[in-house]
């Protein structure tokens, strides 16, 4: 019992707790699910994640397979779409809610994920960092919680597990080098298995990175110790060792995940991008060190609080510091402007991909280390004024003269004022004789920094309504319901086996555009459509040549019906708000606007033909293709079969096909 008092009121448990208070109140200031109908699940997380989240409810429950599933695309190995986007422990919470719950659940995991980044932070603070107040590291761990990366990738909410095991990564790797090399070999191994199951995309970017922080802790070690090579190299070995362990231990998800990929759609790397060049200015990422600013393709938001870089800046200014320590510091930020700046180290860091979306997918290291050194000056420096207030006037010049052209964006003009207002707090706090005014300080400075989290989540949090707007409470719960009630209706009418389906989804742009296409994996049915980003590349093409194109490849577009690649297909029914011809309607009841209609011509899924049969060659014509593949079903390779010119024209004799012990005939007559 008194174990359990004591972890309550560590520091840790205070940042876990505070950080979860503060999202919730964010949530309930702006109207975000569980207080409203407005959910944080926007873009990729409202087009995918809802729907993935709901196929492992199934999967949980013992209703589909976690392996292989006929729910994607054709059929296949889910392995991938397992590792990337569902091995997260705090996913095995969506089993006290229901599929028309998934809104309320993200943002609950959201805020979880928000909370175990500050915790995880104020661990490495503490062990890192003894001589620095409990106030400061709170402020410096909820800025990490709420810092640029994590509330402009909350739509990936995937990407957020390695976020909080970073710091336990680093940590392991601090304690291997200066403090306990068993305790930082267990922490290091335990944490990086843990990474690399959570989300192998995170997992291989930290282990990436902690080779780099090695390096950092041992320039930091021999500068204040003695240099013994021997010893060097032991800690070299014992980093290796760890590494290798912690990948030993995921093995039973990365390696079946890695044969997986290598199929995949997207397998190659590459590598015409490994030039070594800069993508821009490194020094512009100063005039980004700001409130309501997204990363782009050419640079990169490091925003995490005033209070960070305030402290970051001052550093330099300390008397205190050697002009050798200032130069290590320098060389640190210089390095971390690199990272996202050189292409050579950006190639790298997006695993050796072309990233053409969500910049940047590992800001996070660089928010790492801004708090580092801003750890350094909160414990280290005692004469904190003259530094904060050179600090704050460099910074804020020139983020002023980098921001000149926008100088009245409220962005800007509320970085400035809240930086200023931060800088006076922090003065007043250190030359406050008086504790009473020292707590009126804190409190002040606590309110400034907790406005500043909210107002930039608010903003970035918007920047998706015109991107597949933010999930809406009522609206999805609605949908899935009566989706879960027709597919369930239709297994009751059919129990058969059978590909299902439809023409539109929950979501949808102009001109019905959708990316939707994991529904089959939400609602257990057989589909033809899927959106995950590792594809089995055959299925694609097939799908391809017969009619459905592909998209990024990772998106099967199936938007209508296309009866002869259908019939083949072994699509028996299909979800449509209007009649399509060659389709009969059925009298099971319409559902979110879709009526389900009978495909007569549907073939059996597995069936064999007494012909001989090649896959035929695509030349680009969908409808010559089908040509192409009836044809040699019937042994008639000279006669049309599909018109290429009007669709769904179909000429012909009855063909018999031989399915396992039964006949089944496909009526192939002019419409």
């Amino acid at each position: 019992m008194n174990l359990v008092k004591k972890v309550l009121k560590s520091r840790p448990a205070i940042a876990f707790a505070a950080s979860f208070l503060v999202t919730m109140l964010i949530f309930a200031a702006f109207g975000y699910a569980p207080f409203s109908l407005k959910s944080v699940a926007g873009a990729d997380s409202n087009i995918q994640y809802l729907d993935l989240f709901a196929y492992l409810k199934d999967v949980l429950a013992g209703k589909n397979s976690a392996t292989y599933t006929m729910s994607a695309l054709l059929g296949g190995d889910e392995v991938t779409t397992f590792a990337y986007y569902l091995m997260s422990p705090l996913n095995l919470l969506v089993v006290f809610f229901k599929k028309s719950q998934l809104p309320i659940f993200y943002d609950i995991l959201l805020a979880l994920k928000l909370s175990l980044s500050a915790s995880s932070m104020a661990i490495f603070l503490k062990q890192r960092f003894p001589k620095i107040t409990g106030k400061f590291q709170l402020f410096l761990a909820m800025s990490y919680s709420f810092c640029q990366y994590n509330i402009a990738q909350s739509c990936n909410i995937l990407w957020l597990d390695g976020v909080y095991l970073l710091p336990l990564i680093l940590l392991g790797i601090y304690q291997l080098v200066a403090v306990d090399k068993r305790k930082g070999f267990f922490l290091l191994t335990i944490s990086i298995a843990c990474s690399m199951v959570f989300n192998w995309y995170t997992g291989l970017i930290n282990i990436i990175f902690s080779a780099i922080w090695l390096v950092v802790e041992e320039v930091l070690y021999l500068y204040e110790d003695s240099y013994e090579l021997k010893a060097l190299f032991k800690r070299l070995g014992g980093y290796l060792s760890a590494v290798f362990l912690g990948l030993a231990l995921s093995a039973f998800i990365f390696l079946p995940n890695y044969v997986s990929l290598k199929s995949g759609a997207r397998s190659t790397f590459d590598w015409d991008l490994l030039k070594p060049d800069l993508i821009n200015n490194p020094f512009t990422v100063i005039g980004k060190l700001g409130l309501n600013v997204m990363s782009d393709s050419t640079n990169v938001s490091l925003y995490c609080g005033s209070t960070v870089v305030i402290a970051v800046f001052a550093l330099f200014f300390s008397k205190e510091l050697t002009a050798r320590f200032k130069t290590i510091m320098a060389l640190l930020g210089l390095g971390m402007l690199l990272l996202f700046y050189w292409q050579p180290a950006n190639f790298t860091f997006s695993l050796f991909k072309l990233v053409d979306s969500y910049w940047s997918r590992y800001s996070y290291l660089g928010i790492f280390i801004l708090i580092f050194m801003a750890g350094i000056f909160f414990s280290q420096v005692k004469d904190k004024v003259q530094p904060l207030f050179y600090g704050t006037a460099a910074y804020l010049t020139i983020f002023i003269i980098q921001n000149w052209k926008n100088l009245t964006s409220k962005g800007v003009v509320y970085t400035v004022l809240s930086t200023a207002l931060t800088a006076a707090l922090l003065i007043f706090y250190e030359k406050a004789g008086k504790k009473g005014m020292q707590k009126v300080a804190l409190l002040a400075l606590a309110g400034l920094l907790l406005t500043e989290f909210a107002y930039n989540a608010k903003k970035l949090w918007a920047t998706y309504k015109d991107d597949y707007k933010v999930a809406k409470v009522d609206e999805f719960a609605a949908y899935s319901s009566q989706q879960e009630k027709q597919i369930a209706a239709l297994k009751r009418y059919d129990p058969g086996a059978y590909r299902v389906s439809q023409t539109s989804t929950r979501l949808k742009l102009r001109l019905n555009l959708t990316a939707a296409y994991n529904e089959g994996l939400a609602y257990n049915y057989w589909p033809i459509a899927s959106y995950v980003s590792s594809q089995d590349p055959k299925q694609l093409k097939f799908l391809e040549s017969v009619g459905y194109r592909s998209a990024a490849q990772r998106v099967t577009i199936v938007n209508t019906s296309v009866l002869g690649a259908d019939s083949l297909l072994g699509v028996k029914y299909v979800l449509t708000g209007q009649p399509l011809p060659g389709l009969e309607k059925t009298a099971l009841p319409a559902a979110n606007g879709k009526s389900v209609y009978r495909n007569p011509y549907a073939l059996p899924l597995a069936f064999s033909s007494q012909n001989d049969v090649n896959n035929p060659v695509f030349t680009g014509n969908p409808f010559t293709y089908q040509e192409a593949a009836y044809s040699q079903l019937l042994g008639k390779k000279d006669q049309t079969i599909l018109s290429h010119r009007r669709l769904n024209n179909c000429i012909g004799e009855p063909i018999y096909l031989q399915s396992l012990n039964n006949e089944y005939k496909l009526d192939i007559e002019q419409k």
